[in-house]
């Protein structure tokens, strides 16, 4: 399926909603969106050298574009997918192929059918499952390729999957996690434990392409992320918004262009069997009371990221890493308090060298007193952390004592401390967001200082020497 799927869940049955969101516009879905995505079928058609007569299948096939290429490749072609909308139009277009409508975690094929199993952005983390089916029905020799999103937020076409964020919370949270499985090292050792070899990486050429806003906007609208997001918005609202992201992008006698980063993963399954194992090695000691934590998914993922976005692994997250969905939920939680408290990362940064200060928390201290630093001045970030608010406007300084009231004793606050906030010009509702954003942050920091986390050293040498010179309180820095 080409865009991020509605994922079944574990239930057996669940698969089968997912024609909910990728069924109801099927026709705009295959002649309006699906149509830009040649680039990446071909690319990894011709990654996996398919060749004439070679039994091919396509797992989440969609509405069989890529099966129809395929076929031109001489391969003879089968699919599976959950929509039985889609199946339809990828029956039509490819009338004597062995296309069906069932799950892809549970193939109705027999062990060893095909030469080669290919999926575009159909198979995720969330679906392990699909690796061991696709291992099964793969002869011996044979070739899987998977296409997944690689790094969006560095993709000049980033804009193009903005208004999927207009879903419930938790349905852009489960995006998030899909889409894990692009970054480096993930997915080569996902396959190595399903029992894959020789697998390689490579980039996709993946652009999509369309005349205008309201084109862009409709094929959008087809796909089933768009579906969550209307759920929680409504039609209307998503083609508006759509529409107005899109319209920032025209150019003059070209077509909108969304370039985003795709990626593949190559594999080969052995011709005899071989034990599984795992390709990541993770070159990190016990931070504090706890050790590591190295074997799942989830943490690698985390630790992936860290060393993309910084070049290490933050002790925080090595801790973390036992608990991923936890930490997930809690900083998802904290976003959400954060924008319906409209909160600005200098009032962030405020309300948390605050906090952090109080309850002696070196880390958040050093880590956030930069960062206020950063989108204010040195000597404004150190004041914070000192308890001098010289430079603050007023609502901030209103905002820096509650941070530090509700810290220090939530018992002790008073009606005059709500009333400063709302002299601020923070109403009710933004009040207990604010307050919200500083018991969760601070539940964060809880966690880390009672299990004896240290700071990272990076910290402290980014920090300026202003916050340094502050922050002589709490757990020292690593060794």
């Amino acid at each position: 399926m080409p865009l991020t799927p509605q994922q079944p869940e574990t239930d057996g049955t669940q698969w089968q909603l997912v024609d909910e969101g990728w069924g109801r516009k099927v026709v705009d879905f295959a002649t309006l969106a699906e149509p830009s995505q040649c680039r990446e079928y071909v690319a990894l058609h011709h990654q996996l050298a398919v060749d004439k007569d070679e039994r091919l299948l396509d797992l989440a096939c969609g509405a069989g574009l890529a099966l129809e290429l395929a076929s031109l490749r001489g391969a003879r072609c089968a699919g599976i997918d959950a929509s039985p909308r889609l199946i339809k139009v990828a029956r039509d277009r490819l009338p004597g192929a062995d296309i069906r409508v069932g799950d892809m975690q549970a193939l109705p094929w027999e062990d060893a059918s095909f030469e080669v199993v290919t999926s575009f952005r159909g198979i995720w983390g969330t679906t392990p499952q699909a690796l061991d089916e696709a291992h099964r029905v793969l002869a011996p020799g044979g070739r899987l390729g998977f296409t997944v999103w690689g790094h969006i937020k560095a993709s000049p076409g980033a804009w193009a999957l903005s208004p999927f964020r207009l879903a419930a919370e938790p349905k852009v949270a489960n995006q998030a996690a899909m889409v894990a499985l692009g970054r480096p090292g993930v997915g080569e050792d996902l396959l190595a434990r399903h029992g894959f070899v020789d697998v390689e990486r490579v980039s996709i050429p993946f652009a999509w392409e369309f005349p205008d806003p309201e084109t862009y906007a409709r094929a959008l609208a087809s796909t089933g992320p768009a579906y969550e997001a209307i759920q929680a918005v409504g039609e209307e609202e998503f083609l508006r918004a759509a529409e107005a992201v899109a319209a920032e992008r025209v150019r003059d006698g070209l077509p909108l262009r969304a370039s985003i980063d795709v990626i593949a993963y190559l594999a080969r399954k052995p011709l005899a069997p071989v034990e599984t194992t795992t390709t990541w090695t993770a070159p990190l000691e016990a931070s504090g009371f706890i050790g590591a934590a190295t074997d799942t998914p989830a943490a690698r993922a985390m630790y992936d990221e860290d060393l993309e976005d910084l070049g290490y692994v933050m002790n925080c997250v090595r801790l973390w890493a036992h608990l991923p969905a936890v930490n997930e939920g809690l900083f998802d939680l904290m976003g959400h308090s954060a924008k319906l408290a409209g909160l600005s990362v200098r009032e962030r940064g405020i309300l948390i060298t605050a906090m952090a200060a109080t309850m002696h928390d070196s880390s958040c201290s050093l880590a956030w007193g930069a960062k206020l630093a950063d989108v204010s001045d040195p000597g404004l970030a150190a004041g914070v952390l000192a308890g001098h608010d010289t430079g603050l406007s007023e609502s901030e300084q209103a905002l820096a004592r509650w941070a530090r009231k509700v810290t220090a004793d939530p018992t002790v606050t008073a009606e005059d401390d709500v009333e400063a906030l709302r002299r601020a010009g923070y109403d009710d509702t933004r009040i207990v967001a604010v307050t919200a954003f500083i018991a969760l942050r601070q539940a964060f920091a809880v966690v880390n200082d009672a299990l004896g986390l240290p700071p990272d050293r990076e910290l402290r040498a980014h920090a300026p020497a202003e916050v340094r010179d502050v922050v002589t309180y709490g757990r020292p820095v690593a060794d």
